[in-house]
């Protein structure tokens, strides 16, 4: 960096730098540049290095983009960022890192080491072990503090059994209020959640794998068995079997990075639930390959024609516009029940596929979905089995938790 005219150094962090790295680690390198640095002069500085490390590696786009690439048989990141004093100076959400890798260097025993890879491997087992969006579970940092708060492996399982719908866990005190399902105050960043990226879901499995583990430990804990896959014509009669209907709702796959892509599948399909809700979606999970599937299970295919329309409280001045809208329009009513006004109303659209379509523009999809409406496939499930992930389809016809397969 020296030679490029500025202060700064290269720094390794992460599990690596800290000793409780799994099997075929991936290796953080930290490029700390100062503070007064221009945040665009930083990205081009970060790329410059990174390239010139690792000619052919590639950028990545999180807060600001950071190189990667392979060296030595490693996956390597080199990222960017700036060089500050104590952590709530951070200009970048990567700036504290560095502070996260000294602290557990610095209160983590050697014998704990191995403590923490425990944990990792149990959690990465069971399919919790991951802070991005797509997996919504608890990160290498956060398994290191729990080892921290708890001490050991096992004792660490004998108190997340016990957790309950209220989880809040420090090491030093902290001072910000959240509503996460776990909360772990950053040690050194005491208005940060090291856990905010634990979803419901993880927590739960968590605690479930715990109690499972401890009444009978077994090595598929750590390294689940892969299975059998099932195919295409069980799957068939498992879903005939259901009595239910399933459609596959089909839009291109954008071509933005998983942290970003995960969070506008979510809220897509929270889109498409609300306007089938009628149909009374009865479960739902998403495949992904050059398109995004989502698949959505419900009751019913089709709707009577006549739907109940609920009105305003009688007291509302709303409710001259209601009758004005209704009255000799609807099939019956308007008439009151308790305290509201009803009108017994004709659908538009009985037809699932219909509903989808019709009600598409009343309702916002993921950011990136949005531009693609008009690319909208939807068809029955059972047509396209043969063109989707069978491992995917297994997992959820052929439900096991992983160390039960």
């Amino acid at each position: 960096m020296e030679k490029r005219g500025f202060e700064g150094n290269a720094i390794l962090v992460g599990s690596v730098a800290k000793g409780t790295h799994l099997k075929n680690p991936d290796i953080d390198i930290f490029l700390r540049f100062p503070k007064d640095m221009e945040r665009e002069t930083l990205k081009k500085m970060g790329i410059e290095i990174g390239s010139s490390v690792i000619p052919d590696g590639f950028a990545k786009y999180a807060e600001h983009p950071y190189w990667r690439g392979i060296y030595n048989g490693f996956e390597v990141d080199i990222v960017p960022c700036y060089m500050i004093d104590k952590p709530t100076e951070k200009i970048s959400s990567v700036d504290r890192t560095p502070f996260h890798t000294e602290y557990v260097k610095e209160h983590l025993e050697n014998w704990q080491k191995d403590e923490v890879r425990l944990l990792k491997a149990f959690l990465k087992g069971i399919g919790a072990y991951g802070a991005e969006a797509k997996i919504q579970g608890f990160s290498g940092y956060l398994t290191e503090l729990l080892i921290l708060k708890y001490g050991d492996f096992i004792n660490t399982l004998k108190n997340v059994s016990k957790w309950r719908r209220k989880v809040y866990l420090y090491l030093e005190k902290g001072e910000g209020k959240f509503k996460s399902p776990v909360v772990f105050i950053d040690p050194v960043d005491a208005k940060r959640n090291a856990a905010s990226a634990v979803s419901d879901d993880k927590k739960s499995l968590f605690i479930y794998a715990s109690k499972s583990y401890l009444a009978r430990p077994k090595f598929e804990f750590f390294f689940p068995k892969k299975g059998k896959l099932l195919p295409p014509e069980e799957i068939i009669k498992k879903m005939r079997d259901r009595g239910t209907y399933f459609y596959l709702i089909s839009l291109p796959k954008p071509d933005i990075i998983e942290d970003n892509l995960y969070p506008q599948i979510n809220r897509t399909m929270e889109a498409f639930l609300k306007i089938l809700q009628d149909f009374h979606p009865v479960s739902n999970f998403v495949i992904l390959d050059e398109s995004v599937h989502f698949i959505i299970e419900v009751e019913r295919n089709s709707l009577p024609q006549v739907k109940k329309h609920e009105g305003p409280p009688v007291w509302n001045d709303n409710s001259k516009n209601f009758l004005a809208r209704w009255r000799g329009k609807a099939l019956r009513g308007p008439y009151i029940e308790g305290h509201r006004w009803y009108a017994d109303v004709e659908r538009k659209n009985t037809e699932l596929e219909e509903v989808l379509l019709s009600s598409l523009p009343n309702y916002k999809l993921g950011k990136s979905f949005e531009t693609m409406k008009s690319e909208i496939k939807i068809i029955k499930l059972e047509k396209e089995l043969e063109n989707l992930d069978p491992l995917q389809l297994t997992k959820f016809f052929d439900f096991k938790f992983p160390w039960e397969r």
